[in-house]
């Protein structure tokens, strides 16, 4: 990832320089976790009885757990490191919420241990950790650090497999990710109307077509989409036959001149969610706004996390 630095019509290549130690990565993101990944830090340098010395742990937006490895090198190991580590949350989770109420205090919402995340950061990785990575639901994020301090993370793309179509010629494609969440989006829609369904499944549809950075994974209220973090959530609400739609601003500000969507209070928690709608098939057929209106909102949402 070259880096380069303008001076009018002038470009010069900004060296890389590496940090001192491990240490130094690991204290700088630890830092700065909520600027970088939206998530809040509870504790590093954790030890278990059994599973060893965890990194860092710190909760999403979605109140899921998150584990983070740091590798200041290409190395081998560390995802298998994580996966001990996750599975101690999952035993554990008692001692788990026990830290983050310590650290965050008793106003947090319910933590969601069904879906925990794994987040490793380093300079390279393998073929090896990009398939063990895929099959753990593991986020793999390269850095590199400039000599005039800027730090850049991106995500690692996901393993790629030779694929032979069936007249006989062969291409590379990447292995899609199979999300694996604990209610599946058929489960979110039972007891849905046919044009709830059908309104849902033309905004998935849409929001996922944004941007091939765009995933989506389910909680057992909602189903969210996220890039590094999540940007929109929506939940089925079959009693008033529409959608719920929860909405990333920054500093609440959002194009929305129909004046569809309404401010969500603080003590909700939902950070930069900080907007909602609800989008109903009635109020579209009557024509008081349109499904383009709602998908400008959602792409808006989106480009707030780039």
């Amino acid at each position: 990832m070259p880096a380069f630095k303008r001076t009018g019509k002038k470009l010069k290549k900004v060296n890389q320089k590496g940090f001192k130690d491990e240490s130094e990565l690991h204290k700088l993101v630890d830092s700065n976790l909520d600027e970088i990944f939206k998530i809040r830090y509870i504790k590093d340098e954790h030890i278990t009885e059994k599973h060893g010395r965890i990194e860092t742990i710190g909760l999403d937006e979605s109140n899921r757990p998150v584990i983070i490895e740091y590798k200041k090198t290409k190395e081998k190991g560390h995802l298998v490191q994580a996966n001990r580590y996750m599975t101690w949350i999952r035993q554990n989770p008692d001692s788990f919420e026990l830290l983050a109420t310590k650290n965050l205090g008793n106003n947090i919402n319910p933590i969601d241990f069904t879906n925990p995340r794994i987040i490793c950061l380093a300079q390279e990785y393998s073929i090896d950790d990009k398939c063990l990575a895929l099959a753990l639901g593991a986020e793999l994020w390269k850095y590199r650090f400039y000599e005039n301090g800027m730090l850049m993370i991106i995500r690692e793309e996901e393993p790629e497999q030779l694929v032979k179509s069936s007249r006989g010629k062969t291409t590379i494609e990447k292995i899609k990710r199979q999300p694996q969440p604990p209610k599946t989006i058929e489960q979110h829609l039972k007891g849905a109307s046919d044009e709830l369904t059908e309104l849902f499944y033309t905004l998935d549809k849409k929001t996922m077509d944004i941007s091939s950075e765009v995933e989506r994974y389910t909680t057992q209220q909602e189903i969210i989409y996220k890039t590094s973090v999540n940007f929109a959530y929506l939940g089925i609400q079959n009693r008033k036959n529409c959608i719920r739609c929860l909405l990333r601003t920054e500093g609440d500000k959002i194009k929305d001149p129909r004046k569809l969507t309404s401010k969500i209070p603080k003590t909700f928690g939902y950070g930069n969610i900080t907007r909602r709608l609800f989008v109903s098939p009635k109020n579209i057929n009557e024509q008081k706004y349109n499904i383009e209106d709602v998908l400008d909102l959602l792409e808006e949402s989106y480009n707030s996390t780039q």
